[in-house]
């Protein structure tokens, strides 16, 4: 399957060619297992071959982009999705953050209460999203997102947000895709989302890594339920929606 172009975009910069077709890929507008090609990307940018040769290196190296063939010119496709994958993506993350979670140890009981009002008011905006009709989804990945994010804020040091970002392609595209299509019954991630919050709040470290990994493993393998069911990029309401907004 060759990811054929359906309508050039407005001429980028050269050094816009790696956020775009990232975009393309996360939202779903190079569906999982297509070809990738730089003559496809370059008509598609309106930018030489150049910058998108270098995009795609960038790319393969996060793991959105796989080796599809040897030769001369190496091909590449979009990385596929499957539910070992997703498991052990999501493990790898809340083992990472689970790391982030311990740091509510060093933070003074004033940081820790004001973190965990903050994560309270992001679970908040996030359920509100979870309830409205139709679902926005854009609302849903950017509220559930900034949840996590806040932790990592509050918490995180250079290292790991270093290790994180470098998943964050990866797990972005499998919340864009598939995560709509887990609801619209959210209750277990409102559950684990307050037991994060309460933990924070009290401050203890083990328990704050054991909430934080719950949600991630929990999150990974109710994604995997959804993709052994044979549930596609193709028919989630979400790609039909809003292509390329990530």
């Amino acid at each position: 399957m060759t990811a054929v172009p359906s309508q050039p975009v407005a001429r980028l910069r050269p050094a816009d060619a790696y956020s775009h077709v990232r975009r393309l890929l996360v939202g779903g507008d190079i569906p999982p297992g297509a070809r990738v090609t730089e003559a496809d990307l370059s008509a598609r940018l309106r930018v030489s071959r150049t910058p998108v040769r270098e995009a795609m290196r960038r790319l393969l190296a996060e793991g959105l982009l796989v080796a599809d063939g040897g030769g001369a010119r190496p091909r590449m496709a979009a990385a596929p999705v499957g539910p070992a994958d997703v498991v052990e993506l999501y493990q790898a993350a809340g083992a990472l953050e689970g790391i982030v979670a311990r740091g509510v140890t060093d933070l003074s009981s004033v940081e820790r209460q004001r973190l965990a009002d903050e994560m309270r008011r992001r679970d908040t905006a996030f359920r509100v999203a979870t309830r409205q009709r139709p679902l926005d989804y854009d609302a849903l990945f950017e509220r559930h997102d900034a949840f996590h994010r806040a932790l990592h804020d509050a918490c995180a040091g250079g290292t790991i947000r270093a290790l994180f970002e470098a998943m964050r392609p990866r797990l972005d595209r499998y919340e864009w895709l598939y995560a709509p299509l887990i609801g619209p019954d959210f209750s277990a991630t409102y559950a684990e989302h307050a037991a994060i919050v309460a933990a924070v709040r009290a401050g203890g470290a083990a328990a704050a890594e054991r909430a934080v990994r719950a949600n991630w493993f929990n999150g990974g393998e109710r994604l995997a339920l959804v993709l052994s069911r044979g549930e596609s990029a193709a028919r989630s309401p979400l790609v039909r929606r809003l292509p390329s907004r990530r």
